[in-house]
């Protein structure tokens, strides 16, 4: 009977210190910068989505879909692969992947059409600032997650238009040889 009443008293004082912790965080600007750092990235995502939609390019519509996510997804393994390695001693949270998903996206989407460059580069700053000021990271980790974005998603999205100006448009058959 005594340890199931200890174990109540101890339960009851963990929650009200969980809804101290959890009230404090909320009214702390730090926690609202957090929410919009998370928001920012499946905002992205939709982006990336959507972006085939408006405007025209070379470059066919699923593969680009594809390819952009895929390589916004490599940028972040790569990234947890540094936090795992511990490339920076001392801070496990180099290099930010949460940069280096945007960063992928907004270099497929300007890629696609320079005009997305409008609405890429202030949601990649718009992040680096939420980061920062949430304290998810340091200005350094930013910087290695834009490194490892950038390292990723050129490369990526160069071979997909190469790839893609390779194959034969649509509606058109292959010549036959002779």
């Amino acid at each position: 009977m005594r340890i199931a009443a200890a174990g109540r008293e101890s339960r009851a004082a963990t929650d009200r210190a969980l809804t101290l912790v959890f009230a404090h965080q909320i009214g702390s600007a730090a926690f609202y910068w957090g929410v919009l750092a998370d928001l920012l990235l499946p905002v992205s995502t939709a982006l990336l989505l959507l972006a085939p939609r408006f405007g025209d390019s070379a470059i066919a519509a699923r593969r680009f879909r594809l390819v952009g996510f895929g390589a916004a997804m490599l940028a972040s393994l790569v990234t947890l692969a540094g936090k795992t390695l511990e490339v920076w001693p001392g801070n496990p949270l180099f290099p930010s992947g949460h940069t280096a998903y945007a960063v992928t996206i907004a270099v497929f989407l300007v890629g696609r059409d320079r005009r997305w460059g409008a609405y890429a580069f202030p949601l990649v700053c718009l992040l680096a600032v939420a980061l920062v000021l949430a304290r998810y990271h340091v200005a350094a980790d930013v910087a290695g997650g834009l490194a490892v974005g950038l390292a990723v998603a050129i490369p990526l999205f160069a071979w997909l238009r190469r790839s893609e100006s390779r194959r034969p448009s649509r509606g058109h058959a292959p010549l036959a040889s002779g």
